[in-house]
């Protein structure tokens, strides 16, 4: 059985930066496959992740992937594949991208293929939709896994070094030594006997805040200089709760501190055995000053991301220039924030310094998973948080706000789901200066769908001319981002079709009914509609309505089931679906965030 997954989201993008540019019918093949498949993968992934966007978008590296070994090596369907040649095909396009691109390996892009990969294997295990011998699918499982920079086997090989190093009274006393000689190692020794002594007649005497800034003053001689004094107080902190994690010292709810255990330990550091305390104590350091930052604005979030993706290179062995150019996806504000984070990381001794943002060996072995840790379960983000630390998915550019307001002609259109009994539809304002990819994106927000598919629009009827988003693989006649919906949509009765997600086939009928001048109210906006729109992947309009079907009826043998697949979008197995239920100011506060 699978294991839960921790849930994590790639740095920016995915490998559709691979994509050959070349119109291909093995990717249509391979695509239109996966589509199938996706309600299935979507149910069977919603018991090990809690996010069905994650599963999506690691569905769309198999998709990408598999595309690219279909090229070359051939592929009747997307459950029958050569493992051996397959595992190949992707260590040689990690390794190409790689080479091509140096900062790929500090993206992800190797840790997002395995860890979709890992996913898809075992869903055609646990389904039964392989049909190979299953010793062959366990081979590349194993293999997956033994290839992941940040799996179980890696954090293993890490326990072992520790290991190794503890178990040599050598090792132990030169890395000891390597510890002892960083600066907040010293700043350490210094914290201890000042707590025992007149930090502990102040404890307790006053507010927490002033303690710690007495205690910045008191200690000031052993801050080294790189940490800026307004920082003082929180580098005491992060080494006062290291202090107390490994035990050298006791803070106590009421009463003294006092010695710990381990307290001669950090302050004598002759004996080899004092290594493990004094390696702990920088782990935990490493582990508080990488914890996610109380204030939660959008800089502090990014520059916080930022810094910990540069250490994550670190690891990886391709450091982070310090001299590198700017971004342009975050702020000069930003940028300067991450730098100054990691400047104060190589004060204290934890990073080295020079022309890189370089990991010194005893700190690499001290940080347990950390890419991993940004996003455990434990740590819930919300979409503007996730929005914030890694920038929207794929490479679209936020959409701007208008800096005035709209003065030009509005089209009245009404939305319509085919097939829906009874009818599902919205009736959206929209400005006529908008282009069909703004166009598609209000669609989305109307029906409460997440983007997770493919689209295309058609003029003239479905199979009239075609129009979607700039992607290698997709045959679209004309780029939905250089058409202006007014070049298309003019009139009353004027009309275009809609189709997204080509596995369960949701189609939108697109009517102008009336063509308006504008007002003073939000553009665009939603004005009416009814019902609620079907969940995504739930089998196209009749699968949502055999759905909508078996939970009216707890009797029905399919009912947990769909209870199960429901609980997966977010919410609750306890929670009702109310079909009639329909508010047009919950989806105009959607279009109001995206426009």
């Amino acid at each position: 059985m699978a294991k839960k997954k921790k849930k994590q989201k790639p740095k920016q993008g995915h490998p559709a930066r691979l994509q050959a540019g070349v119109v291909s019918m093995d990717r249509v093949k391979v695509g239109r496959g996966l589509d199938a498949l996706t309600p299935q993968f979507v149910q069977w992934s919603a018991k090990y992740r809690d996010d069905p966007e994650m599963s999506l978008m690691l569905l769309a590296t198999v998709r990408e992937t598999l595309g690219i070994y279909a090229e070359v090596v051939g592929l009747d369907r997307v459950t029958d594949f050569d493992p051996p040649k397959l595992l190949s095909v992707l260590s040689s396009m990690i390794e190409f991208e790689e080479a091509e691109d140096p900062e790929a390996a500090s993206s992800g892009l190797g840790t997002m293929i395995f860890m979709a990969w890992s996913d898809y294997a075992e869903f055609l295990r646990d389904t039964g939709l392989w049909k190979r011998e299953p010793e062959s699918l366990e081979w590349f499982l194993e293999a997956l896994e033994a290839h992941d920079p940040f799996g179980e086997d890696a954090d293993a090989a890490g326990n072992d070094e520790i290991d190794e190093i503890m178990a040599s009274e050598e090792a132990s006393l030169a890395a000891l030594a390597e510890i002892v000689a960083m600066p907040i190692s010293k700043l350490g020794r210094a914290v201890l006997p000042w707590l025992l002594g007149e930090g502990n007649k102040l404890w307790g005497s006053m507010p927490v805040d002033e303690f710690m800034e007495t205690a910045a003053a008191a200690l000031a001689d052993y801050m080294p200089a790189g940490v800026h004094e307004s920082r003082h107080p929180v580098v005491l902190g992060v080494v006062l709760m290291a202090l107390e994690s490994v035990n050298a010292i006791k803070l106590p709810d009421k009463g003294k501190p006092e010695r710990g255990l381990m307290y001669e330990d950090i302050m004598e550091h002759e004996d080899a055995d004092a290594f493990e305390a004094n390696f702990y104590f920088i782990q935990a350091c490493m582990d508080l000053f990488m914890d996610k930052p109380e204030s939660m604005d959008e800089a502090s979030i990014q520059a916080w991301g930022l810094a910990a993706f540069w250490i994550v290179a670190g690891i990886d062995g391709t450091p982070h220039r310090v001299d590198a150019p700017r971004d342009d996806q975050f702020s000069p504000e930003v940028w300067e924030t991450a730098h100054v984070r990691l400047r104060e990381l190589v004060s204290l001794g934890l990073l080295e310094e020079g022309e890189t943002y370089s990991v010194p060996a005893i700190v690499r072995l001290a940080i347990t998973d950390v890419e991993n840790d940004l996003l455990d379960d434990g740590d819930e983000f919300d979409d503007a948080e996730l929005d914030a630390l890694f920038g929207p998915e794929g490479d679209e550019p936020k959409r701007l706000k208008r800096e005035v307001p709209y003065t030009g002609k509005v089209l009245q259109l009404k939305l319509g789901l085919k097939d829906a009994k009874p009818p599902i539809w919205r009736r959206v304002l929209v400005p006529m200066d908008l282009n069909l990819g703004d166009l598609h994106d209000i669609i989305q927000a109307s029906f409460d769908w997440y983007d997770g598919h493919l689209h295309i629009f058609y003029a003239g009827g479905f199979g009239g001319t075609s129009y979607g988003p700039e992607i290698d693989d997709m045959d679209y006649e004309k780029n939905e981002a250089e058409t202006l919906v007014s070049s298309l949509l003019k009139k009353e009765k004027d009309r275009l079709d809609y189709m997204y997600d080509f596995g369960d086939g949701w189609e939108i009928r697109i009517d102008v009914e009336k063509v308006l001048d504008a007002d003073d109210g939000q553009l665009p906006r939603c004005t009416g509609g009814r019902r609620m729109a079907p969940l995504e992947d739930s089998g196209g309009v009749g699968g949502w309505e055999a759905k909508l079907e078996i939970l009216e009826d707890p009797t029905d043998p399919e009912y947990e089931e769909v209870k199960e697949w429901l609980s997966g979008f977010g919410g609750d197995e306890e929670d009702e679906v109310d079909p009639a239920y329909f508010s047009k100011e919950d989806i105009n506060a959607h279009l109001e965030l995206e426009f």
